[in-house]
């Protein structure tokens, strides 16, 4: 039992790995409002009523009960690596009585959506740990419509933290052009546009 509750909270701070789906409950943590609130990721994000939005590891769903709530007439599609994770979203959307939500277990590299099948997508800590984020922005590219806006978010303590000149790169070499940013130092997101 002491080297599986080691063995988790190591992975929950080693760069480069998911984490963990087993201390989700800290994700939820209502003091994560201080660094970003999910009022503020919407008034970033800027979303239509009508909008297709892709959630890349949304985890437990932090910001995912008040994305879906503002898409009335939209529709949020939820892709995690881990099945556990999606579990616990769709059970906290579902509580919540959100019908317009789909749920994807998928790598970031390979998502399982049409091509330019989405109007906005956002992740939010996650693509350092994504193995290849070079490969999981030219999805994103891939999936976006043209016009259509990425957002990425780091957060300080992040054992996977990317600076914003880093990910502005990858972006740019997958094809977008940059857009909007918010915030700075190692708490900003950045917006990025598919022409």
């Amino acid at each position: 039992m002491f080297e599986r509750i080691r063995e988790i909270w190591r992975r929950s701070n080693t760069a480069g790995e998911p984490y963990p789906a087993e201390l989700a409950f800290m994700l939820r943590n209502p003091l994560r409002r201080l660094i970003l609130s999910p009022t503020e990721l919407l008034r970033r994000l800027d979303l239509a009523p009508t909008d297709r939005v892709l959630e890349l590891g949304p985890g437990p769903g932090y910001f995912s009960l008040a994305v879906a709530r503002a898409l009335p007439s939209g529709h949020l599609v939820l892709v995690d690596l881990q099945p556990a994770m999606l579990e616990k979203v769709r059970r906290r959307l579902t509580r919540a009585g959100i019908t317009q939500a789909s749920y994807h277990a998928a790598n970031a590299h390979a998502l399982p959506l049409i091509d330019g099948s989405i109007d906005v997508a956002f992740l939010v800590a996650v693509i350092g740990e994504v193995p290849d984020p070079n490969q999981a922005l030219l999805e994103l590219y891939r999936v976006l419509r043209p016009g259509g806006r990425l957002h990425v978010t780091e957060q300080p303590g992040d054992a996977d933290f990317l600076p914003r000149d880093r990910i502005t790169e990858l972006a740019k070499s997958a094809g977008f052009e940059p857009g909007r940013h918010w915030g700075r130092g190692n708490n900003y997101s950045a917006e990025f546009l598919r022409p």
